[in-house]
């Protein structure tokens, strides 16, 4: 259970981390994430300060004897500066919008705090947000930085919304976390459960213009299609074992025709992947013309109703076999 409430008491003033950002500017921070920099008016080697490292990537299970506390701030909201984090009352970090921070903890209970700042400007003697929570064992725990009446909260979030949400978020590196009780997260190995197979339908008229197999005639949308199934593959598999694509046609026109569409359209899809960086498994392609329809009582005549009532059976369908992370 967590218990979210403002905290009334007047506290010490904290070392914020902040102090290092010197003479930056305020505006600096507003800069989208692709600037990895803050610039001081100072020369020499602080003139420049590292704000954000490398793209979130999911990290592996932890052991009984730790839990995970992982605190992201989005590009969307109001809020002005950097949300300074705090655990049980000792300086975590400031995180800047499209910014991510992460520490391993002992299981138990502790306070998450949370302060707005902004550059050169005097610390805060009260936090604006308290979250108690009770850490779980071998969990990790999300938190995202929202705004209310105009102050930062650390809101509990489920752990497949977060993953979504911290995707193309980066690290906050330029501040040192002075949480006392913090622990290097100490990952344990899983044995390797192999997935079920998984099965993803693409609608051929999505992918290709009418009766065409070829790269050229793939559409934006297609390719767009294509492009997130393969975040899917690297987001949500250690490993693929398999990766069979099937061309399937409607009945209408030649049989023959259609067999060497539907073979066509697997294989373009095939080759898509693979020049996009699948390599990693085996990747086969085949066609099965029209022979495992989906609807069937659209008529053998090619007119504008049967043609739109045929759309379920022109399909790519991907079958994928692999070990989920």
């Amino acid at each position: 259970m967590i218990k979210t409430y403002l905290l009334s008491l007047t506290l010490l003033p904290a070392l914020v981390g902040y102090a290092v950002l010197g003479a930056a500017s305020a505006s600096a921070l507003a800069q989208p994430v692709a600037n990895t920099y803050l610039q001081g008016s100072q020369e020499g080697p602080n003139s420049r300060i590292a704000v954000l490292g490398d793209v979130w990537r999911s990290s592996g299970a932890l052991g009984a004897n730790q839990s995970r506390i992982v605190v992201y701030r989005t590009q969307a909201g109001n809020l002005s500066g950097a949300t300074s984090v705090f655990v049980n009352g000792e300086y975590h970090t400031s995180l800047v919008s499209g910014a991510y921070s992460q520490l391993c903890h002992a299981p138990g209970n502790l306070e998450l705090g949370a302060r707005q700042m902004k550059v050169a400007s005097r610390p805060k003697d009260q936090m604006d947000n308290i979250s108690a929570l009770s850490l779980q064992p071998g969990q990790t725990h999300y938190f995202k930085v929202i705004e209310e009446t105009g102050r930062p909260v650390m809101q509990p979030v489920a752990s497949a919304i977060a993953i979504q949400e911290l995707i193309n978020l980066r690290l906050q590196l330029h501040t040192v976390s002075r949480v006392d009780r913090a622990q290097e997260c100490r990952e344990v190995a899983q044995a390797a459960v192999p997935r079920a197979p998984r099965q993803i339908a693409l609608g051929a008229d999505a992918l290709f213009a009418f009766g065409k197999s070829d790269a050229a005639s793939m559409s934006v949308v297609g390719r767009q299609s294509l492009d997130r199934l393969l975040e899917t593959l690297q987001r949500e598999y250690v490993s693929l074992e398999r990766v069979q694509i099937t061309g399937h046609a409607d009945p209408l026109g030649n049989a023959q025709s259609n067999e060497q569409l539907s073979q066509q359209r697997a294989k373009t899809v095939r080759d898509y992947l693979l020049n996009q960086g699948l390599q990693s498994a085996a990747v086969t392609s085949e066609g099965k013309g029209s022979r495992e329809l989906v609807v069937s009582q659209c008529g053998a005549r090619a007119t504008a109703a049967s043609i739109a009532c045929n759309r379920p059976n022109r399909r790519v369908v991907v079958d994928i076999t692999g070990t989920p992370r």
